[in-house]
């Protein structure tokens, strides 16, 4: 009798446990073209999403002992490469604000103390102003754009409505674009947070 699928992945899940290959090359066969559309969504480019599938089965092999074959493996999949597209996405912004923070200075003709930036405070100038949200503002706003949780998600951990987390990420988002756009700096650290909506 031939067994339900969920059942088959069950049984391949707690083999590729063991580190049978022979299984997760199964399972990579059978994720990767949806993963691969789910991260081609999201980054718009074929060659960051296949970078990112690539990332997230190296992930899945390093750290088999972690998989619970009780749990969908599908989330599982898309929560790690959602994690390493926010990551990618953050250096790249970063790196992106960096180099308009140092065309902007260079061609700044009134270099007053109020208006010069230390380059590595950047950061530290956006963690400031999540810190500074009201607390369960604050809490929404890390459960989404830092642990990567849908607002439906966020709703069920913390026993809100999704429209009053909802509100917390755009009032959230409200308070630090009004921070950045002091330091000319909304259109590249924004997106930061903004990109996994």
């Amino acid at each position: 009798m031939r067994q339900p699928d969920n059942e088959q992945e069950k049984v391949h899940l707690d083999q590729l446990k063991q580190g049978n290959s022979a299984s997760f090359e199964l399972l990579y066969h059978r994720y990767r073209p949806k993963l691969f559309a789910f991260c081609y969504h999201l980054t718009r480019s074929k060659s960051d999403a296949e970078e990112i599938v690539q990332q997230t089965f190296v992930k899945i092999w390093e750290t088999r002992h972690r998989i619970n074959p009780d749990l969908s493996f599908s989330s599982y999949l898309i929560q790690i490469a959602k994690n390493s597209i926010y990551n990618k996405s953050a250096q790249q912004i970063r790196d992106f604000a960096f180099r308009e923070y140092f065309l902007a200075t260079a061609n700044r003709q009134d270099n007053t103390t109020e208006e010069q930036i230390n380059l590595h405070t950047l950061d530290d100038i956006l963690q400031l102003g999540v810190q500074k949200l009201p607390f369960m503002q604050r809490k929404v706003f890390l459960l989404s754009r830092m642990n990567g949780l849908s607002h439906q998600e966020i709703a069920d951990r913390l026993q809100l409505s999704k429209s009053t987390v909802e509100n917390h990420i755009f009032s959230a988002l409200k308070t630090l674009r009004e921070l950045l756009s002091r330091y000319h700096l909304y259109t590249p650290l924004i997106i930061f947070y903004e990109i996994l909506s």
